[in-house]
Protein backbone atom coordinates (compact mmCIF):
# COMPACT_ATOMS: atom_id res chain seq x y z
CA UNK A 1 0.00 0.00 0.00
CA UNK A 2 2.83 2.04 1.10
CA UNK A 3 4.46 1.20 -1.98
CA UNK A 4 1.84 1.87 -4.04
CA UNK A 5 1.60 5.31 -2.88
CA UNK A 6 4.86 6.00 -3.30
CA UNK A 7 5.07 4.98 -6.78
CA UNK A 8 1.53 6.83 -7.35
CA UNK A 9 3.46 10.19 -5.78
CA UNK A 10 6.47 9.41 -8.06
CA UNK A 11 4.18 9.06 -10.80
CA UNK A 12 2.69 12.41 -10.10
CA UNK A 13 6.16 14.16 -9.41
CA UNK A 14 7.23 12.43 -12.56
CA UNK A 15 4.52 13.13 -14.61
CA UNK A 16 5.03 17.26 -12.95
CA UNK A 17 8.11 17.47 -13.66
CA UNK A 18 7.55 16.43 -17.05
CA UNK A 19 4.89 18.97 -17.51
CA UNK A 20 7.22 21.47 -16.02
CA UNK A 21 9.77 20.43 -18.83
CA UNK A 22 7.40 20.37 -21.44
CA UNK A 23 6.24 23.40 -20.56
CA UNK A 24 9.93 25.20 -20.36
CA UNK A 25 10.54 23.97 -23.46
CA UNK A 26 7.91 25.09 -25.02
CA UNK A 27 8.52 28.54 -24.02
CA UNK A 28 11.78 28.23 -24.71
CA UNK A 29 10.98 26.91 -28.53
CA UNK A 30 8.79 30.18 -28.58
CA UNK A 31 11.24 32.74 -27.51
CA UNK A 32 13.47 30.94 -29.78
CA UNK A 33 10.29 31.95 -32.65
CA UNK A 34 9.88 35.48 -31.12
CA UNK A 35 13.81 36.26 -31.11
CA UNK A 36 13.83 34.77 -35.18
CA UNK A 37 11.00 36.77 -35.27
CA UNK A 38 12.45 39.93 -33.76
CA UNK A 39 15.73 39.51 -35.57
CA UNK A 40 13.06 39.19 -38.63
CA UNK A 41 11.53 42.13 -38.31
CA UNK A 42 15.02 44.22 -37.32
CA UNK A 43 15.64 43.26 -40.97
CA UNK A 44 12.83 44.24 -42.34
CA UNK A 45 12.79 47.98 -41.08
CA UNK A 46 16.54 48.61 -41.97
CA UNK A 47 17.25 46.55 -45.07
CA UNK A 48 14.34 47.34 -46.97
CA UNK A 49 13.85 50.82 -46.45
CA UNK A 50 17.69 51.35 -47.40
CA UNK A 51 17.12 48.99 -50.57
CA UNK A 52 14.06 51.23 -51.71
CA UNK A 53 16.09 54.73 -51.12
CA UNK A 54 19.00 52.91 -52.91
CA UNK A 55 17.01 52.00 -55.90
CA UNK A 56 15.10 55.28 -55.81
CA UNK A 57 18.76 56.99 -55.74
CA UNK A 58 19.78 54.93 -58.48
CA UNK A 59 16.81 55.47 -60.48
CA UNK A 60 17.07 59.40 -60.11
CA UNK A 61 20.47 59.24 -61.41
CA UNK A 62 19.99 57.07 -64.22
CA UNK A 63 17.12 59.28 -65.31
CA UNK A 64 19.34 62.63 -64.72
CA UNK A 65 21.82 61.03 -67.15
CA UNK A 66 19.35 60.53 -69.89
CA UNK A 67 18.07 63.98 -69.37
CA UNK A 68 21.35 65.26 -69.90
CA UNK A 69 22.07 63.39 -72.98
CA UNK A 70 18.74 63.94 -74.47
CA UNK A 71 19.32 67.76 -73.62
CA UNK A 72 22.50 67.56 -75.06
CA UNK A 73 21.33 66.05 -78.27
CA UNK A 74 18.43 68.81 -78.85
CA UNK A 75 21.19 71.15 -78.19
CA UNK A 76 23.08 69.83 -81.49
CA UNK A 77 20.37 69.35 -83.37
CA UNK A 78 19.05 72.94 -83.05
CA UNK A 79 22.40 74.19 -83.86
CA UNK A 80 22.57 72.59 -87.13
CA UNK A 81 18.95 72.46 -88.38
CA UNK A 82 17.55 75.98 -88.00
CA UNK A 83 14.03 75.86 -90.03
CA UNK A 84 13.60 79.26 -92.49
CA UNK A 85 10.58 79.56 -93.61
CA UNK A 86 8.29 82.70 -94.63
CA UNK A 87 8.03 83.94 -90.82
CA UNK A 88 11.89 84.30 -90.17
CA UNK A 89 13.49 87.87 -90.08
CA UNK A 90 16.66 88.97 -89.85
CA UNK A 91 17.93 91.91 -87.84
CA UNK A 92 18.34 95.02 -90.52
CA UNK A 93 21.99 96.30 -89.55
CA UNK A 94 24.34 94.36 -91.20
CA UNK A 95 27.97 93.62 -89.97
CA UNK A 96 31.02 93.77 -92.35
CA UNK A 97 32.51 90.44 -92.47
CA UNK A 98 34.97 90.91 -95.60
CA UNK A 99 36.13 93.88 -97.52
CA UNK A 100 34.61 97.15 -96.96
CA UNK A 101 37.95 99.00 -96.99
CA UNK A 102 37.69 100.86 -100.32
CA UNK A 103 38.32 99.42 -103.55
CA UNK A 104 41.62 97.77 -103.53
CA UNK A 105 43.57 94.98 -104.53
CA UNK A 106 45.19 94.43 -101.45
CA UNK A 107 44.08 91.71 -99.16
CA UNK A 108 41.67 93.50 -96.78
CA UNK A 109 39.88 95.26 -99.97
CA UNK A 110 37.82 93.52 -102.55
CA UNK A 111 36.95 94.85 -106.10
CA UNK A 112 33.59 93.87 -107.08
CA UNK A 113 32.73 90.30 -105.05
CA UNK A 114 30.68 88.16 -106.99
CA UNK A 115 29.50 84.65 -105.79
CA UNK A 116 30.19 83.86 -102.41
CA UNK A 117 30.35 80.18 -100.44
CA UNK A 118 29.84 79.75 -96.92
CA UNK A 119 32.21 76.66 -94.77
CA UNK A 120 30.79 76.66 -91.67
CA UNK A 121 33.10 73.60 -91.15
CA UNK A 122 35.81 76.04 -91.22
CA UNK A 123 34.28 78.81 -90.31
CA UNK A 124 35.24 81.30 -93.40
CA UNK A 125 33.95 82.43 -96.75
CA UNK A 126 34.43 81.96 -100.11
CA UNK A 127 34.57 85.07 -102.15
CA UNK A 128 34.85 85.69 -106.32
CA UNK A 129 36.71 88.50 -105.99
CA UNK A 130 35.58 89.76 -109.97
CA UNK A 131 37.70 92.57 -110.61
CA UNK A 132 41.00 91.37 -108.68
CA UNK A 133 40.83 87.75 -110.70
CA UNK A 134 41.29 85.89 -107.93
CA UNK A 135 39.46 84.06 -105.05
CA UNK A 136 39.91 85.07 -101.55
CA UNK A 137 38.93 83.35 -98.14
CA UNK A 138 38.00 85.20 -95.14
CA UNK A 139 37.75 83.23 -92.01
CA UNK A 140 34.89 84.51 -89.58
CA UNK A 141 36.13 87.35 -87.60
CA UNK A 142 39.12 87.86 -89.19
CA UNK A 143 40.58 91.78 -91.10
CA UNK A 144 41.81 90.44 -93.91
CA UNK A 145 41.69 87.50 -96.48
CA UNK A 146 43.56 84.79 -98.10
CA UNK A 147 45.09 84.12 -101.16
CA UNK A 148 42.42 80.74 -102.35
CA UNK A 149 43.26 81.16 -105.77
CA UNK A 150 44.40 83.45 -108.72
CA UNK A 151 46.03 86.48 -107.82
CA UNK A 152 48.58 86.34 -110.93
CA UNK A 153 46.52 89.14 -112.88
CA UNK A 154 44.44 88.74 -115.33
CA UNK A 155 45.13 86.09 -117.95
CA UNK A 156 44.51 83.10 -119.57
CA UNK A 157 47.49 80.78 -117.87
CA UNK A 158 46.11 77.63 -115.83
CA UNK A 159 47.35 79.98 -112.69
CA UNK A 160 45.57 82.91 -113.50
CA UNK A 161 41.65 83.61 -113.72
CA UNK A 162 39.71 86.11 -115.76
CA UNK A 163 36.61 88.05 -113.70
CA UNK A 164 35.67 84.81 -112.11
CA UNK A 165 31.93 85.22 -111.23
CA UNK A 166 31.33 82.13 -109.07
CA UNK A 167 33.30 80.06 -106.90
CA UNK A 168 32.32 76.42 -104.23
CA UNK A 169 33.64 73.57 -103.02
CA UNK A 170 33.03 69.99 -104.03
CA UNK A 171 31.44 67.43 -101.92
CA UNK A 172 34.69 66.31 -100.05
CA UNK A 173 35.73 69.62 -99.31
CA UNK A 174 39.00 69.16 -100.88
CA UNK A 175 38.45 71.48 -104.01
CA UNK A 176 37.66 74.71 -105.16
CA UNK A 177 35.78 74.86 -108.25
CA UNK A 178 35.49 78.24 -110.11
CA UNK A 179 33.27 79.66 -112.24
CA UNK A 180 36.08 81.32 -114.48
CA UNK A 181 33.85 83.77 -117.07
CA UNK A 182 35.86 85.48 -119.96
CA UNK A 183 38.07 82.15 -120.15
CA UNK A 184 35.56 80.69 -120.84
CA UNK A 185 35.97 77.46 -118.24
CA UNK A 186 35.26 75.64 -115.56
CA UNK A 187 38.66 75.29 -113.25
CA UNK A 188 39.14 73.32 -110.36
CA UNK A 189 41.88 74.25 -107.31
CA UNK A 190 43.12 72.50 -104.58
CA UNK A 191 42.90 73.46 -101.26
CA UNK A 192 46.05 72.30 -100.22
CA UNK A 193 47.73 72.75 -103.61
CA UNK A 194 47.32 75.91 -105.33
CA UNK A 195 49.81 75.12 -107.95
CA UNK A 196 48.22 72.31 -109.49
CA UNK A 197 44.94 73.48 -111.24
CA UNK A 198 42.44 71.41 -113.57
CA UNK A 199 40.36 72.76 -116.12
CA UNK A 200 36.75 70.78 -115.91
CA UNK A 201 34.86 71.85 -118.60
CA UNK A 202 36.04 74.24 -121.78
CA UNK A 203 34.21 76.80 -123.80
CA UNK A 204 31.30 77.63 -121.19
CA UNK A 205 30.39 81.00 -120.79
CA UNK A 206 30.06 80.28 -117.13
CA UNK A 207 27.83 81.92 -115.00
CA UNK A 208 27.01 80.27 -112.00
CA UNK A 209 27.67 76.87 -109.92
CA UNK A 210 25.82 74.54 -108.13
CA UNK A 211 26.68 70.71 -106.82
CA UNK A 212 23.64 68.37 -105.46
CA UNK A 213 24.48 66.09 -102.84
CA UNK A 214 26.07 62.96 -104.50
CA UNK A 215 28.49 65.64 -105.66
CA UNK A 216 27.61 66.49 -109.45
CA UNK A 217 27.91 70.00 -110.94
CA UNK A 218 25.60 71.86 -112.06
CA UNK A 219 26.44 74.86 -114.34
CA UNK A 220 24.47 77.49 -116.10
CA UNK A 221 26.15 78.65 -119.16
CA UNK A 222 24.74 82.30 -120.28
CA UNK A 223 25.79 82.03 -124.33
CA UNK A 224 23.98 79.24 -124.83
CA UNK A 225 20.72 80.16 -122.44
CA UNK A 226 21.14 76.68 -120.59
CA UNK A 227 21.78 74.61 -117.70
CA UNK A 228 23.92 71.60 -117.77
CA UNK A 229 25.00 68.43 -115.21
CA UNK A 230 28.34 67.18 -115.26
CA UNK A 231 30.00 64.65 -113.79
CA UNK A 232 33.59 63.54 -112.80
CA UNK A 233 34.39 60.60 -115.10
CA UNK A 234 31.94 61.43 -117.53
CA UNK A 235 32.70 63.22 -120.47
CA UNK A 236 29.11 64.06 -121.47
CA UNK A 237 27.32 67.26 -120.04
CA UNK A 238 23.73 66.57 -119.60
CA UNK A 239 21.01 70.03 -120.24
CA UNK A 240 18.91 70.01 -116.85
CA UNK A 241 17.06 73.42 -117.89
CA UNK A 242 16.75 75.03 -121.30
CA UNK A 243 18.75 74.03 -124.07
CA UNK A 244 15.95 75.68 -126.69
CA UNK A 245 17.49 78.48 -127.33
CA UNK A 246 17.15 82.36 -126.17
CA UNK A 247 13.40 82.72 -125.53
CA UNK A 248 10.74 82.89 -122.76
CA UNK A 249 8.86 79.94 -123.22
CA UNK A 250 8.77 77.66 -120.34
CA UNK A 251 11.28 75.14 -122.09
CA UNK A 252 13.63 78.39 -122.67
CA UNK A 253 16.40 80.47 -120.81
CA UNK A 254 17.76 84.42 -122.12
CA UNK A 255 21.20 84.83 -120.08
CA UNK A 256 20.85 82.26 -117.08
CA UNK A 257 22.70 83.36 -114.00
CA UNK A 258 23.28 82.34 -110.58
CA UNK A 259 21.21 78.55 -109.83
CA UNK A 260 20.69 76.58 -106.57
CA UNK A 261 19.85 72.44 -106.74
CA UNK A 262 17.56 71.57 -104.05
CA UNK A 263 17.52 68.31 -102.03
CA UNK A 264 15.27 67.05 -105.10
CA UNK A 265 17.53 67.53 -107.50
CA UNK A 266 15.31 70.50 -108.69
CA UNK A 267 17.29 73.19 -110.47
CA UNK A 268 16.49 77.29 -109.43
CA UNK A 269 17.99 79.08 -112.08
CA UNK A 270 17.61 83.38 -111.82
CA UNK A 271 16.48 83.50 -115.82
CA UNK A 272 17.86 87.09 -115.67
CA UNK A 273 17.04 88.71 -119.11
CA UNK A 274 13.43 87.44 -118.58
CA UNK A 275 13.29 89.03 -115.00
CA UNK A 276 11.89 85.48 -113.58
CA UNK A 277 13.10 82.65 -111.71
CA UNK A 278 12.49 79.42 -112.54
CA UNK A 279 11.75 75.85 -111.40
CA UNK A 280 13.34 72.45 -113.43
CA UNK A 281 12.76 69.48 -111.26
CA UNK A 282 14.52 66.56 -112.10
CA UNK A 283 14.19 65.11 -115.69
CA UNK A 284 11.78 68.36 -117.12
CA UNK A 285 11.87 69.05 -120.19
CA UNK A 286 10.13 72.95 -119.68
CA UNK A 287 10.48 74.78 -115.84
CA UNK A 288 7.86 76.28 -113.88
CA UNK A 289 7.54 80.23 -112.74
CA UNK A 290 8.27 80.56 -109.26
CA UNK A 291 8.76 84.12 -108.59
CA UNK A 292 6.83 85.73 -109.20
CA UNK A 293 4.82 82.89 -109.61
CA UNK A 294 2.25 84.63 -112.09
CA UNK A 295 3.11 87.39 -114.26
CA UNK A 296 0.34 90.26 -114.86
CA UNK A 297 0.45 93.74 -116.30
CA UNK A 298 0.53 95.39 -113.17
CA UNK A 299 3.45 93.22 -111.81
CA UNK A 300 5.74 92.63 -115.05
CA UNK A 301 8.33 93.85 -113.81
CA UNK A 302 7.90 93.44 -110.17
CA UNK A 303 11.12 91.30 -109.81
CA UNK A 304 13.35 93.89 -110.80
CA UNK A 305 16.50 92.43 -111.97
CA UNK A 306 17.09 89.37 -110.18
CA UNK A 307 21.10 88.25 -109.51
CA UNK A 308 21.53 85.58 -107.10
CA UNK A 309 18.63 82.58 -105.74
CA UNK A 310 18.57 80.30 -102.24
CA UNK A 311 15.52 78.67 -101.64
CA UNK A 312 14.84 77.49 -97.90
CA UNK A 313 13.10 74.17 -95.99
CA UNK A 314 9.96 75.38 -96.84
CA UNK A 315 10.43 76.26 -100.95
CA UNK A 316 10.09 80.28 -100.21
CA UNK A 317 12.35 81.64 -102.61
CA UNK A 318 15.25 84.44 -101.75
CA UNK A 319 16.66 86.83 -104.89
CA UNK A 320 19.16 89.51 -104.75
CA UNK A 321 17.53 92.63 -106.68
CA UNK A 322 20.30 94.45 -108.47
CA UNK A 323 18.31 97.69 -109.27
CA UNK A 324 15.92 97.90 -106.04
CA UNK A 325 19.04 96.69 -103.66
CA UNK A 326 17.28 94.59 -101.93
CA UNK A 327 16.87 91.01 -100.52
CA UNK A 328 13.20 89.41 -101.80
CA UNK A 329 11.52 86.62 -100.37
CA UNK A 330 8.89 84.85 -102.80
CA UNK A 331 6.47 82.27 -101.34
CA UNK A 332 5.03 79.49 -103.01
CA UNK A 333 2.08 81.31 -105.18
CA UNK A 334 3.33 84.50 -104.69
CA UNK A 335 2.24 86.92 -107.38
CA UNK A 336 4.73 89.89 -105.26
CA UNK A 337 7.66 89.51 -103.28
CA UNK A 338 8.40 90.86 -99.70
CA UNK A 339 11.74 92.74 -98.95
CA UNK A 340 13.37 90.73 -96.02
CA UNK A 341 16.91 93.14 -95.84
CA UNK A 342 17.98 96.16 -97.60
CA UNK A 343 16.02 99.01 -98.75
CA UNK A 344 15.17 100.32 -101.86
CA UNK A 345 17.83 103.23 -102.37
CA UNK A 346 21.42 102.53 -102.81
CA UNK A 347 23.54 103.17 -99.68
CA UNK A 348 26.35 102.11 -98.00
CA UNK A 349 25.18 102.40 -94.47
CA UNK A 350 24.43 98.80 -92.35
CA UNK A 351 21.24 98.71 -93.65
CA UNK A 352 21.82 99.25 -97.37
CA UNK A 353 23.39 97.85 -100.08
CA UNK A 354 25.22 99.15 -104.20
CA UNK A 355 23.88 96.33 -106.55
CA UNK A 356 23.54 93.29 -104.12
CA UNK A 357 25.00 90.20 -106.24
CA UNK A 358 24.74 86.34 -104.65
CA UNK A 359 23.53 85.69 -101.04
CA UNK A 360 24.39 82.49 -99.09
CA UNK A 361 22.66 81.16 -95.80
CA UNK A 362 25.14 79.33 -92.86
CA UNK A 363 23.52 76.64 -90.64
CA UNK A 364 22.29 78.76 -87.93
CA UNK A 365 20.11 80.91 -90.84
CA UNK A 366 22.43 83.83 -90.80
CA UNK A 367 22.18 85.74 -94.38
CA UNK A 368 25.16 86.30 -96.27
CA UNK A 369 25.01 89.06 -99.22
CA UNK A 370 27.63 90.32 -101.57
CA UNK A 371 27.29 93.81 -101.88
CA UNK A 372 29.13 94.38 -105.27
CA UNK A 373 29.48 98.10 -105.99
CA UNK A 374 30.17 98.78 -102.08
CA UNK A 375 33.04 96.21 -102.41
CA UNK A 376 32.52 93.85 -99.54
CA UNK A 377 30.25 91.10 -97.34
CA UNK A 378 27.37 91.76 -95.44
CA UNK A 379 25.98 89.38 -92.53
CA UNK A 380 22.37 89.55 -91.36
CA UNK A 381 21.54 87.79 -87.56
CA UNK A 382 18.96 85.99 -87.86
CA UNK A 383 16.21 87.32 -85.24
CA UNK A 384 15.27 85.08 -82.82
CA UNK A 385 13.04 87.38 -80.66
Amino acid sequence: MNNRVGVDEFLVANRNRTRLQTLFEHFRKRKLIWIIFSIILAVVIVVIPTTIVTRNKTKKEKTSTATEITTTTSGEQLITSVIINNNTKWKQNASTIAGGNELGNELNQLDCPRGIYVDDDDQSIYIADNWNHRIVKWKFGADKGILAAGGNGEGSDINQLHFPVDVILDKEKKYLIICDQENRRVIRWSRQNSQDPKILISNITCSGLAMDNHGSLYVSDRDEHQVIRWQEGNEETVVVAGGNGQGNELNQLYEPHFIFVDEHYSVYVVDQLNRRVMKWARNATKGILVAPSQVSNENSNSIGVPIGVAVDHTGNIYVTNFYSHQIMRWSPGAIEGVPVVGEKVEGSGPTQFYDPDDLSFDRQGNLYVADATNNRIQKFIIDSD
